[in-house]
């Protein structure tokens, strides 16, 4: 029996996660939802779902479903997710999986209320190559992590309405592009005994650029940088004590890296990253039971959560 998915959005990630849908044979585009129920309508035309809604609710209502994909903006993450929890659905919620860590605590306890599965779409953390590589620094094959350098900066629109810079509808880039270095410092090293921030913020008051430098008890240190107002180099590069790991742009979805020891370089290339990878974590975790991913734990959201939560406001004093 196939997994009956919704998705609620119809912008370009809520395409893209419906194409990568379509690569689990054990998952079913069953509805969608939109603003108006044209868009839905269309949306689903496209993507072969074969009922279209005008609201979050009509959706919710929907008996067939078991699990929705929330693909909106980042300030109805937190609605739409809880309305669909509180319907008996399950959700994966596109990343940031809310606008702050008090929506992030809200979204958390009503999971654990209602009994229904909850992850933040973080995609980066499936991707097979940092699988992989995480996968080997856990082992300790190339010794402790010294250092991690990691930037995703990009050149957005120069349109203060767009959704990158206008803060009715989430903008800022620690929010939209800046989950993606932060996460890989946390995921890779945990969270760190201390860091200083410089943030810029643009004329629509959302922050446009960030340098963060982290550093943990043991020495080890990160410099990340994010931004939506000029191109970066989007890539990592992972110093660790017997080999240095670069992986190149963009490196949040990277199928290849490069690993240099003391014997040579090795290139490493693994499967393709896609959405599909944690529609396919998503359906184990529902099958066990789980109200949350081991890979991907309300904790890991929570933390970067916080974590961003504090730069901003330590940044605006």
């Amino acid at each position: 029996m196939k997994t009956r998915w919704g998705i609620a959005g119809t912008g370009r990630i809520a395409g893209d996660f419906a194409r990568d849908l379509m690569q689990v044979p054990s998952a079913e585009l069953v509805a969608v939802s939109s603003r108006t129920v044209e868009g839905a309508r269309t949306f689903a035309s496209r993507w072969g779902a074969s009922r279209s809604h005008g609201s979050i609710h009509d959706i919710a209502a929907e008996d067939s479903l078991d699990v929705v994909y929330v693909a909106g903006i980042h300030p109805v993450h937190r609605d739409h997710a809880i309305i669909l929890m509180e319907s008996g659905k399950h959700v994966l919620v596109e990343k940031p999986l809310a606008m702050n860590s008090l929506e992030v605590t809200e979204m958390i306890d009503v999971s654990r209320r209602t009994g229904r599965f909850l992850m933040e779409a973080m995609w980066m953390r499936f991707n097979p190559l940092h699988v992989e590589l995480k996968r080997r620094l856990d082992q300790g094959e190339f010794g402790r992590i010294l250092s991690i350098e990691a930037d995703f900066s990009f050149a957005g629109p120069d349109d203060p309405s767009h959704r990158l810079f206008d803060p009715t509808k989430g903008g800022g880039s620690l929010l939209d592009v800046g989950v993606y270095p932060i996460t890989l410092a946390w995921w890779y090293l945990g969270e760190p005994a201390s860091w200083h921030a410089d943030v810029e913020f643009g004329s629509t008051g959302v922050d446009v650029a960030a340098r963060l430098d982290l550093e943990w008890g043991n020495g080890t240190r990160a410099e990340l940088h994010c931004g939506t107002r000029h191109e970066g180099s989007r890539s990592a590069i992972i110093e660790c004590e017997q080999a240095i790991i670069r992986i190149p742009a963009p490196a949040h979805s990277s199928p290849i890296a490069e690993i240099k020891t003391s014997q040579g370089i090795e290139p490493v290339r693994c499967a393709p990253p896609g959405l599909h990878h944690q529609v396919d974590e998503v359906h184990r975790c529902i099958a066990a039971g789980l109200i949350e991913s081991p890979r991907m734990p309300h904790s890991a959201s929570l933390s970067v959560a916080k974590f961003i939560d504090e730069v901003l406001a330590a940044s605006r004093i």
